[in-house]
């Protein structure tokens, strides 16, 4: 799926009167220039990410929260609705057109079906990334009845055989996005290539609407800089030529990490916020640190939201991005991310 057809399906599935005060958010974060420090008043984040949980059925070494999964006192952790809406009166919130449900695994969440309508009703874009284990009988039905905008099924070793006997099934539901994390190993062994080239027409023929390709970051438990793909590695050219070859417009790509002309085009400090369900503030997606210090959690600054989206962290980011001597920040420099503009 391309951009635009993202852009349709967001528009077909939100309600569009409910989102005229994000529309007019977002048209101002696009005409608006970034700064280092950001006033509220000018644009507040797009997108939402919510780690409703911190317990999973899986344990992945390359998983974002690896190391806290499954921790002590996760009930603390867990999303309610009343969580929820608490998070969303907040005004760096509010006006998120895109909302993404994480964990762990959303799916354990007993509130889940709750949360989903709220934030449907509100007009919100719902999105969930599970291992689609639980995906059983009746509960696609309940996902989609609640107001999902989007389920992505992220593919594994461990759920792959429930999946060769149940996405079919699925799909015929709801049909979901899919993803696969991709690393060097992968690509430059020609028997893993055919597994791969295997397994995605599998999830083509049983009715997903594509297959997203995330180039692996060095995270999680594990991490291995090793594995990392550039954009000119030879093995990955000939393996994205070869599956679009195969399945074309199928296979969708997120972006390989740079090696020549760095461009620091990257938003997420200005588009995104995240936060786990003690108000723990993710700096961005491509790194499991936190805020830190004064004005670094979202319940403690609710009477000083601006103090939030510019503490000195991501103001020292912006800076670092924006200015185009520098080099991009130490943090950004093995992601596959900084050249991509975003939405």
């Amino acid at each position: 799926m391309s951009k635009l057809t993202d852009y349709y399906d967001l528009y077909r599935k939100t309600h569009l009167l409910r989102n005229i005060p994000r529309a007019w958010n977002y048209l101002k974060y696009r005409t608006l220039p970034r700064k280092a420090k950001m006033p509220i008043s000018r644009y507040t984040p797009q997108i939402a990410g919510l780690v409703i949980t911190k317990r999973c059925n899986l344990s992945c070494d390359f998983c974002c929260i690896g190391k806290e999964l499954n921790p002590k006192g996760w009930r603390d952790m867990e999303a309610t609705l009343d969580k929820v809406k608490r998070i969303f009166a907040n005004p760096l919130f509010a006006n998120c057109i895109g909302v993404d449900l994480v964990g762990g695994e959303p799916l354990i969440v007993k509130e889940l079906d709750s949360i989903i309508a709220w934030l449907s009703k509100r007009g919100h874009y719902v999105n969930i990334c599970t291992n689609g284990l639980y995906l059983t009988n009746n509960r696609i039905a309940e996902l989609k009845n609640a107001g999902i905008s989007r389920i992505r099924i992220s593919l594994y070793e461990e759920n792959q055989k429930f999946l060769e006997n149940n996405l079919a099934r699925i799909n015929k539901v709801f049909p979901v996005h899919t993803s696969i994390v991709l690393e060097r190993k992968a690509v430059e062994n020609k028997d893993e290539q055919d597994k791969l080239l295997e397994k995605t027409r599998f999830i083509h023929d049983a009715g997903s609407l594509d297959l997203l390709f995330m180039i692996y970051r060095p995270m999680g438990i594990s991490p291995n800089p090793k594995e990392i793909i550039s954009e000119t590695l030879p093995a990955y050219i000939e393996f994205k030529s070869r599956m679009e070859k195969a399945l074309p417009g199928f296979c969708q790509w997120s972006p390989a990490n740079q090696t020549e002309k760095v461009k620091k085009r990257c938003p997420q400090v200005w588009q995104r916020i995240a936060t786990d369900m003690l108000g723990n503030m993710d700096i961005c997606c491509g790194t499991e640190m936190k805020l830190r210090g004064p004005n670094s959690n979202l319940f403690e600054t609710e009477n000083d939201p601006e103090a939030l989206f510019n503490h000195p962290t991501l103001v020292n980011l912006r800076e670092e991005l924006l200015d185009p001597k520098s080099e991009p920040p130490e943090m950004c420099k093995s992601c596959n991310l900084l050249g991509e503009p975003g939405w």
